[in-house]
């Protein structure tokens, strides 16, 4: 407390001279003009030219004792609180970075430009630079010593190959020449697109998509990108980053100019355009898209088409977690009392291959509440959890009028279908040839291609009753992979149904 009081003392003294110094410097300045212009004759810029060069060197010699004594006035006060010599402090942190005294050396070695005394200035500007070059061969010295000690260390580690166990669920590999879609800086806006396409995918599907991995892979083709799922390529495609995809809409009144390709969603006919052709593709009636809009959609309809593998048990218990914020009583009730979370999962699973949301989680458990006691298999549940959805169901195929366009399939199909089904301990299978199994396929196919036109481009459903529903599906998912079976009873109450065909088989 002594020596603070005591140096506050100082510095106040030495504000004070330093004050005295600035207003006897501007007294000598006013005072040199007064005299070289009264007494001397001289103009005014003479006199300032003479005067202030004298009297500005007079203060700024008279503010240098002020300037040192603030200077150690800091260091003294804002030392740290260790016990540490203040010297050694003050020696080691100047020796410690050699680029402080290079600097200092190049300062000073500047300064013999000037007209001060050249002798001591080179004396100093040698002597630290000298000190900053050893300083500087001996730091590099240690870190090159440091770096091989680490480098041994790491050696010496069992090499942990479990981190290479694990794999993405899903994965997207692009060439190097899409490169530029991913990066914002040149205007790439894939990064975006995907997180708009999972926030999506939630509202429509219920499901939330894992994170989409990308990867630039070498060995692809530049413009090549696959999508793959859990280590396994499920889809691919190509892009040209610079150009526009024009997708013929089926009512294009002409030809455009450029590469001819299909699209990948959903493999339309499409041609790859140049910026500068855009508004002449729209005034033709063509779908035009930028290529992170074609990828995009690739990937949202991919994944919408495997949704059900990305469906985990983790998964599974997030989204009851979920419904359990809301409506604890139903989940304690169903989960794991009649149903166990694997069981629930298989039931989301097949009802997310036939592409029916699942966000309505709630209906769900509350359909399997109610029929776990009869039953445990989950294609049976599937069909009741169906049956409770069948609003949601129905609004997915109405065309813009509210009529869902179908095609039924003939009363003696059905039964022969319904006769060859075998049920058992482990669920079900269908004992049916395999001839006919393809001339059911076959034949469903040519009706719904046939009932295309008069649904206007809306999708068409193929109804039949419940108890064939599933394996309907079945049978026709080679060669209709995308078409919805519905049964009689998820039709609701005042829907305009319109059947355009009948299929049937020779029984």
């Amino acid at each position: 407390a002594d020596f603070f009081f005591f140096f506050d003392g100082a510095s106040k003294f030495v504000r004070g001279d330093s004050i005295a110094g600035i207003i006897i410097t501007i007294v000598n300045v006013l005072g040199g003009l007064y005299v070289g212009m009264v007494e001397g004759g001289l103009g005014l810029m003479d006199s300032l030219e003479i005067y202030t060069k004298l009297s500005i060197g007079d203060g700024l010699s008279s503010q240098i004792p002020a300037f040192i004594l603030s200077v150690g006035a800091g260091m003294l006060v804002t030392r740290n609180t260790g016990k540490s010599n203040m010297g050694e402090e003050v020696m080691s942190q100047l020796l410690s970075r050699p680029v402080a005294l290079g600097t200092s050396a190049g300062f000073l070695a500047m300064l013999t430009l000037t007209p001060l005394p050249k002798l001591p200035l080179v004396s100093l500007a040698t002597g630290c630079g000298t000190m900053a070059f050893f300083l500087n061969r001996s730091q590099s010295t240690e870190t090159k010593k440091l770096a091989a000690e680490r480098k041994a260390r790491e050696g010496a580690k069992p090499e942990q190959i479990e981190s290479n166990l694990g794999v993405d669920a899903l994965e997207l590999q692009i060439g190097f020449g899409l490169v530029k879609l991913v990066d914002r800086t040149r205007g790439g806006d894939l990064l975006d697109r995907i997180a708009s396409l999972r926030r999506q995918l939630a509202t429509d599907l219920g499901l939330v998509a894992p994170p989409v991995r990308i990867r630039d892979n070498a060995s692809h083709d530049a413009n090549l990108y696959t999508i793959m799922l859990r280590g396994q390529e499920i889809a691919r495609g190509e892009l040209q980053a610079d150009q526009l995809l024009a997708i013929d809409s089926g009512m294009t009144s002409e030809p455009l100019p450029g590469q001819r390709t299909v699209e990948p969603a959903f493999q339309l006919p499409a041609a790859w355009i140049a910026p500068g052709d855009r508004d002449r593709a729209e005034r033709a009636n063509y779908t035009v898209v930028e290529p992170t809009g074609v990828l995009a959609t690739h990937l949202t309809e991919v994944i919408r088409r495997h949704a059900a593998d990305l469906l985990t048990r983790a998964e599974t218990h997030k989204l009851v977690d979920h419904l359990k914020q809301t409506n604890a009583a139903l989940v304690d009730e169903v989960i794991p009392n009649q149903l166990k979370i694997g069981d629930v999962q298989r039931v989301l699973q097949n009802l997310l291959r036939e592409r029916v949301p699942i966000r309505d989680l709630e209906t769900v458990l509350e359909t399997l509440g109610d029929w776990a006691s009869r039953s445990k298999d989950p294609e049976i549940l599937t069909e009741y959890a169906r049956n409770a959805l069948a609003r949601t169901i129905c609004a997915q195929y109405r065309d813009i009028t509210g009529v869902v366009h179908c095609v039924s399939i003939d009363p003696a199909t059905e039964d022969y279908i319904s006769g060859a089904i075998q049920r058992h301990d482990m669920g079900s299978s269908l004992n049916i040839p395999p001839d006919r199994q393809a001339q059911f396929a076959a034949r469903a196919r040519e009706q719904v291609e046939a009932a295309g036109p008069a649904a206007g481009g809306a999708p068409v459903v193929i109804l039949c009753s419940p108890q064939i529903r599933a394996w309907a599906r079945r049978l026709i998912e080679p060669t209709l992979p995308q078409t919805p079976v519905l049964a009689l009873n998820e039709i609701i109450r005042g829907l305009d149904v319109r059947a355009h065909g009948v299929v049937s088989i020779d029984v």
